[in-house]
C-alpha cells in the first residue's frame, strides 16, 4: 500500500496551484506514525430485502497492528504560508458488532489524501484542508461476505466520499534539515462502501497524534526564518 500511496502523492502534486513552484519556496517531506481516537458515529448498512441496520458505531484502529498505521506528507512554504498534501493510512475495524453481522472493517484502509492550506504561527504550524477517503472494505453480514477483488484495479479499493480535517504541528530541527515532527489533528469523513447485497453508511470523527522524521529539502529552517 505504501507504493501506492507514493504513486498517489506524486500524482495529485501536478494539480498543486502554479504558485508553489516558485523558487522561493521551501519543501519538506516527512513520515509518521500515530494513534487515533475515534468517537461513537452513525453506522447505517443497507442490503436488499432486508431491514436496514443502524447502530452508533464503535470503531478502533489498532494502529500498530499490521497494516500499521501511517502518514507520507509533502510540504512546502513562502513567506509563512503554504500547502500540503497528505496521505493518511487510516483504519476502522468495529467492535460493537450487532448480531447481524459478523465482521465490519476497513483496514487497508480507511485512506485519507488531503490537500491542506499552511499557515506558521511562532514554533507552529496550522493546516486546514479536505480531500478524498479511499476505502478497503471487508465485510460480512448476515452471513455474506463481500469480495475483496473488486473496486479500482480488483484491489479492493474504492473512492467512497469526502473528508475535512484541522490540525497544529511542529517541528524540532536537528542535523541540518532533519527535523522530527509532532502533529495533533481533528478529522471527519463520510463514506458510503459496498457490502454483499447493499452498501453501508459510514462516519467517522477522530482525533490523531503523530510523530514522525522529515528532511527540509531546500531553504533555511523554520527556526532559522523567524
Amino acid at each position: 500500500m505504501i507504493k501506492e500511496a507514493c504513486g498517489w502523492l506524486a500524482g495529485l502534486l501536478l494539480f498543486c496551484p502554479l504558485s508553489v513552484l516558485s523558487q522561493d519556496r521551501t519543501w519538506s517531506a516527512t513520515v509518521a506514525g500515530g494513534a487515533v481516537k475515534n468517537f461513537r458515529t452513525p453506522l447505517t448498512i443497507q442490503q436488499s430485502d432486508a431491514e436496514a441496520i443502524k447502530l452508533d458505531a464503535d470503531f478502533v484502529s489498532r494502529p500498530f497492528s499490521p497494516p500499521v498505521y501511517y502518514d507520507i506528507r509533502v510540504s512546502t512554504l513562502n513567506q509563512r504560508k503554504g500547502w500540503e498534501l497528505k496521505f493518511t493510512h487510516h483504519k476502522l475495524i468495529l467492535t460493537n458488532l450487532p448480531p447481524e453481522v459478523q465482521r465490519f472493517s476497513i483496514t487497508d484502509g480507511f485512506n485519507l489524501l488531503t490537500m491542506n492550506r499552511l499557515w506558521l504561527h511562532k514554533d507552529f504550524s496550522l493546516s486546514l484542508g479536505g480531500g478524498i477517503v479511499i476505502t478497503h472494505p471487508e465485510s460480512t453480514v448476515r452471513n455474506k461476505a463481500y469480495p475483496e477483488n473488486k473496486g479500482i484495479l480488483n484491489k479492493g479499493y474504492y473512492i467512497s466520499g469526502p473528508t475535512i480535517e484541522a490540525a497544529i504541528a511542529r517541528r524540532f530541527y536537528f542535523d541540518g534539515n532533519w527535523f522530527v515532527l509532532g502533529e495533533g489533528r481533528a478529522n471527519g469523513s463520510y463514506v458510503k462502501v459496498p457490502v454483499a447485497d447493499g452498501n453501508a453508511k459510514v462516519t467517522n470523527a477522530a482525533l490523531h497524534v503523530l510523530l514522525g522524521i522529515g528532511f527540509q529539502l531546500n531553504g533555511k529552517t523554520t527556526s532559522e526564518t523567524k
